[in-house]
């Protein structure tokens, strides 16, 4: 989702280098890891089982179930989104050869926006046909990605990634990075004439990072 950086002249680089505030970034992906992972286990935990007694019937049981179903629908969505997140930023910091002060309060950005995904996930389980649920889930995945993307912008600004992507390759995620916030754009609206469009919009955008992302790197 973050792009990197442009070819840089070494007078350029030792100056960035030289300016940066090293901090090992074992430490920012290790802190990094551990917050997804709370998110994760967070949102778990808000798919409900249902109450099944000696008495209900076989038939209430599945109607339960039933019901439980857009939570776990909406876990799903949620799971996936975080999941090309955080391989995308393993890629990222794969790609980053130092590190400076700014580096922790965009990762910090990131992480703050991913965090409250339980928030919206679970009011798009609760309200699933709701155009209101959509357009929270939108807006919030709206903030994550434009985080995402200016953390490898700043990067990418300050020289502090290895010039390791050929122009064809960087113009290819600065369009995919154009179209992705498109589209979630489009999503906080498009709920008010079928929240199906917006589903589809949460289903594509991540997609793009997981089957895409994977040719670019092989090429």
């Amino acid at each position: 989702m973050a792009e990197t950086e442009q070819p840089v002249s070494g007078d350029k680089e030792k100056k960035a280098s030289g300016s940066s505030f090293e901090i090992g970034k074992s430490r920012i992906e290790s802190f990094s890891d551990g917050v997804i992972a709370i998110i994760i286990t967070l949102m778990i935990l808000n798919v409900k089982v249902p109450d099944i007694t000696g008495e209900t019937t076989g038939g209430d049981v599945w109607k339960e179930l039933a019901f439980a179903f857009p939570q776990l629908v909406a876990y799903v969505l949620s799971f996936i989104l975080l999941g090309v997140y955080w391989v995308n930023h393993h890629h990222f910091f794969h790609a980053l050869k130092t590190t400076d002060r700014n580096i922790l309060w965009w990762n910090l950005n990131l992480l703050f926006w991913l965090s409250l995904i339980p928030l919206p996930t679970y009011f798009l389980a609760q309200h699933p046909f709701r155009a209101e649920a959509t357009a929270l889930y939108g807006f919030h995945v709206l903030a994550a990605s434009v985080s995402f993307i200016g953390l490898g912008r700043y990067a990418r600004r300050k020289f502090l990634m290895h010039h390791n992507l050929s122009k064809r390759r960087r113009r290819r995620l600065s369009l995919m990075n154009r179209v992705s916030v498109a589209l979630y754009c489009i999503s906080i609206f498009a709920g008010y004439f079928s929240v199906y469009i917006s589903y589809a919009i949460f289903i594509i955008v991540p997609v793009m990072y997981f089957i895409p992302q994977k040719i670019v790197l092989e090429e």
